[in-house]
């Protein structure tokens, strides 16, 4: 590839994107943190949302989309009862509307989102005859190729042409290499920097770091590399010129016009290390006749220009460029002309004093005008522009009224005045002041003549405005400094809209308009930026304290949908058995921990939860307890309503036991004890178990009566039947079991035969001796 050597300044306009992106947050949320002082997330938590019917919703949240095209999609307004005028602090969405929209049925339909849209303000010449004017591919072979390679070869043709012009470059070289090196303008360098031509380096600073190829010791080895970025493939190509006149290496090359010649040359002179790489481009101007755009240049008739600006400049319009031609003598008059690029219908004409040029002059020295064919035009923006496509026509004629007469016209295409762009700063619920907040920028060529500005409300899930407001467009600099756009100095808009239930649950976008009648109808320009749906969920489940009759729990938790769902609801499940044990409504408790961290929830600031439940300890010993905090629309804590699942948190237990005699006399065993268990509270058959621990068998079960231990109620006091925990069985034995290791087990079990669910105490083995 080459290297970047003597490059030479351009101007050119940049016109910033403006970067967009979409996120959401899932509906099952996990974390560890505890909620203390600024810093609050959410901990093990599993978050639901669930409607009555039981079917559970994703939580999710798009984050900040700045998205801009013009779209005007009719609303239309609806009767307002409530405050409406952002001059008198936040606006209320009508109690009417929010009927309107909690009736309809939601929609399954695609929001309108607007894109940006953005005045091109480049204009090649449509009518021109000078090597620099060409249109579509020219006399080339395009047979067999697809229609993006068709326009990607017309894109470049152009450029082609004016670098002979200019630079001296073979318009099939150019044509050739541009192929090739971007892969028919498909490769990442291309599409990222419209780096047609892998020029390494940086271009007016601007550069882009790519991985690449070279050829080094007989095989290709990848690097990485800076290569220049450039605004537009023109700018590439010419660039392309610039670069070879310039570097002195390449100076056999120019003005060759022998494309057989300049391909040997070029290769030779180091611009590329593969050694196929003349052969390649020689195949490639063969296959497509690029030679048919060299004979073009080598065309000396001269009426060529080009369009370096037309924008909307404040409240201007500015036009300028140049034109070259033969066509002229000095007692001619240089008119501009601006046309309705789509009926023809002139708008504009003015004669114009001759702006010198040396760009211009230093390509065409033999034109009877060049350097002196350079114009500036500034003309009073209006209503008569905004939208239009504006077609420059200049003109050299002996007329002073600017009327046709000898001379040349050179058309230019049409350049559209009709950018449409926005941004939404901020789309937030401000849980400090209970209002959804609302700032950003529309500016638009089109509002020229629409004074007034509207901010409208909509929920794209039902189809339905809820409210529009009129605002006062405030200054925005920074977005003048971007976008040359009639309104853009003053294109920022404020709003704080009061919450309400509407705003809760569906997708809800705001809609900036300008519109020439008061109500907003009439002519009017829309943006409609990218929906959000406010139904955040966060929660954090502080404490749950167990003890024998109570449990306590507090935590909090943080949702958007508590507008609309205004009982709190805390549960206790018993996640084992898959049973709600109870449920109570509180109060909401005051949490300004949440409300710092979490400052867009709508009732973070209120979110916490404190209740004690009565509880049989025992009767759920080692259970599996959850806790739930819910909001609801419901008195019952059904209907609509949005969960927060906590953690389960295990129902301590306790099982202790004491073997305290073991004796063998004429053939039988009998053996006292004691087993206080919690869980003999659902396990009430009690199963003394004679085991052999040296075969692993049962050798026989006895199921007994529990025996008063005031002693182990005393040692205790907190194990659910201590004071009735004893036992005392006897078991007939076999010779066979002399010398084995004999294990006694104490057992609860919840079935008749002592299976089931149970709870064992073993004993340690004892070695039998003997018999009797």
């Amino acid at each position: 590839m080459a290297s970047d050597s003597n490059s030479k300044n351009n101007q050119f306009r940049v016109v910033l994107p403006v970067i967009f992106t979409f996120g959401a947050s899932l509906v099952f949320f996990q974390g560890n943190a505890h909620a203390d002082n600024a810093n609050v997330t959410a901990n093990t938590a599993v978050t639901t949302t669930q409607t009555s019917d039981n079917q559970q919703s994703s939580n999710y949240q798009n984050a900040n989309v700045a998205l801009m095209t013009a779209q005007a999609v009719q609303t239309h307004a609806a009767e307002q009862t409530a405050n409406t005028d952002p001059n008198k602090g936040a606006v209320d969405i009508s109690a009417e509307n929010a009927q309107n929209v909690a009736n309809a049925p939601a929609v399954d339909t695609q929001p309108n989102v607007s894109t940006n849209q953005i005045s091109n303000t480049q204009a090649d010449p449509e009518n021109g005859t000078a090597s620099t004017t060409v249109s579509g591919t020219g006399n080339i072979n395009t047979n067999g190729l697809s229609a993006r390679n068709v326009q990607f070869l017309e894109s470049i043709h152009q450029g082609a042409v004016d670098g002979w012009k200019q630079f001296g470059v073979l318009p099939s070289l150019t044509g050739a290499q541009a192929i090739i090196e971007s892969g028919w303008g498909q490769s990442a360098l291309t599409t990222q920097g419209h780096n047609l031509f892998g020029i390494k380096g940086s271009y007016n600073g601007q550069s882009v770091t790519m991985p690449t190829y070279e050829y080094y010791g007989g095989r290709y080895v990848q690097i990485n590399d800076a290569f220049r970025a450039y605004p537009s493939n023109y700018e590439s190509i010419v660039d392309h010129g610039r670069f070879l006149k310039e570097n002195s290496r390449y100076s056999n090359l120019i003005g060759q016009k022998d494309y057989q010649t300049v391909t040997r040359l070029i290769r030779q002179d180091g611009y590329a290390t593969d050694p196929q790489y003349t052969n390649t481009l020689n195949r490639v101007i063969r296959q497509y006749n690029l030679t048919a755009w060299d004979q073009e240049a080598f065309n000396d008739n001269i009426n060529t220009g080009h369009i370096d600006n037309v924008s909307v400049q404040g409240n201007n319009l500015k036009v300028e460029g140049w034109h070259a031609t033969n066509n002229y003598d000095q007692s001619m008059h240089h008119f501009i002309i601006l046309l309705d690029g789509n009926t023809k219908q002139e708008l504009y004409r003015q004669e114009v004093p001759g702006t010198y040029r040396q760009d211009v002059q230093n390509v065409y020295p033999n034109a009877k005008i060049s350097g002196w064919g350079g114009f500036s035009l500034t003309v009073p923006n209006s209503a008569n522009f905004a939208g239009k496509a504006i077609q420059v026509v200049s003109r050299y004629t002996k007329n002073t009224n600017g009327e046709p007469n000898g001379g040349d016209d050179l058309w230019f295409n049409s350049v559209n005045l009709n950018t449409n762009a926005g941004y939404l700063d901020n789309f937030n619920i401000d849980a400090a002041t209970n209002t959804l907040n609302i700032s950003g920028w529309h500016a638009t060529d089109q509002s020229a003549g629409k004074d007034h500005h509207f901010i409208i409300l909509y929920d794209a899930t039902k189809n339905r405005e809820l409210g529009r407001y009129e605002v006062n467009s405030a200054i925005r600099n920074d977005v003048a400094k971007v976008y040359n756009v009639y309104n853009a100095g003053k294109s920022g808009f404020n709003l704080q809209v009061n919450i309400s239930p509407a705003l809760i649950g569906d997708n809800i976008q705001v809609i900036s308009r300008y519109s020439n009648a008061a109500n907003g109808e009439g002519n009017y320009v829309d943006y409609w930026f990218a929906p959000k749906t406010f139904n955040a969920n966060q929660s954090y489940l502080d404490k749950v304290e167990i003890s024998d009759n109570q449990v306590h729990v507090s935590g909090w938790q943080a949702a958007d949908a508590s507008v609309k769902e205004q009982n709190h609801f805390v549960i206790l499940y018993d996640a084992t058995t898959h049973q709600e044990i109870a449920r109570k409504q509180v109060n909401n408790v005051s949490r300004p921990d949440v409300q710092r961290a979490y400052p867009n929830i709508a009732n973070a600031g209120k979110s916490g939860f404190d209740v004690t439940f009565d509880f049989n300890r025992a009767a759920y010993a080692g259970h599996q307890l959850q806790v739930i905090s819910r909001y609801s629309d419901a008195n019952s804590g059904e209907g609509n309503r949005t969960d927060a699942w906590f953690a389960p948190t295990t129902v301590p237990s306790n099982n202790q036991g004491f073997l305290d005699s073991f004796v063998v006399k004429n053939g039988e065993v009998t053996v006292t004890g004691w087993q206080a268990a919690d869980q003999s509270y659902n396990q009430k058959n009690h199963f003394v178990i004679l085991y052999d621990a040296t075969t692993h068998r049962e050798i026989a079960r006895q199921q007994v009566t529990n025996l008063d231990r005031p002693d182990v109620q005393k040692a205790y006091p907190s194990i659910y039947n201590s004071a009735k925990s004893g036992f005392k069985a006897a078991f007939k034995l076999d010779s066979s079991l002399i010398g084995h290791e004999i294990q006694v087990v104490s057992r609860y079990s919840d079935a008749n035969n002592g299976e089931g669910n149970r709870t064992d105490f073993w004993f340690n083995a004892i070695k039998l001796q003997r018999l009797y």
